[in-house]
């Protein structure tokens, strides 16, 4: 699946579309359900959550999402704490993004450039 880094994002969320098309194929899923603030303030409940193994390139770590409605804006946003988890740099003069995971790094090269601080990658959920 695609989906959309943003350093700026607190929490890692799934659109309520992408989640309708997953969860039947995937275990982990909870009802803990947090209110989530936007960044135009507007503040949207989530429909669910999901735990487990993410993998980028290879590097694997263990994850959360929240659920809720992007309205098409994105179907998987990875936010500071998987960025953090992975250990994530993203290189501005060669807008690359290195990984490094349990001995093991990679490097994303960026598919479509939205935003100045945002970009997009490939990604499995276990």
């Amino acid at each position: 699946v695609k989906a959309l880094f943003d350093k700026g994002a607190m929490v890692n969320a799934m659109c309520a579309t992408a989640f309708e098309q997953v969860k039947s194929q995937l275990g982990g899923w909870g009802t803990l359900l947090k209110r989530l603030r936007m960044v135009n303030g507007a503040v949207i409940p989530s429909k669910a959550a999901w735990k487990g193994e993410v993998t980028i390139g290879g590097i694997k770590t263990e994850g959360k999402f929240e659920v809720f409605k992007s309205e098409g804006r994105w179907e998987f946003l990875l936010g500071k704490p998987l960025l953090q988890a992975f250990q994530a740099i993203h290189k501005y003069e060669t807008d690359v993004v290195h990984i490094t995971g349990e001995g093991s790094a990679t490097i994303i090269y960026n598919q479509n450039q939205w935003r100045d601080n945002t970009y997009c990658s490939h990604f499995t959920l276990v």
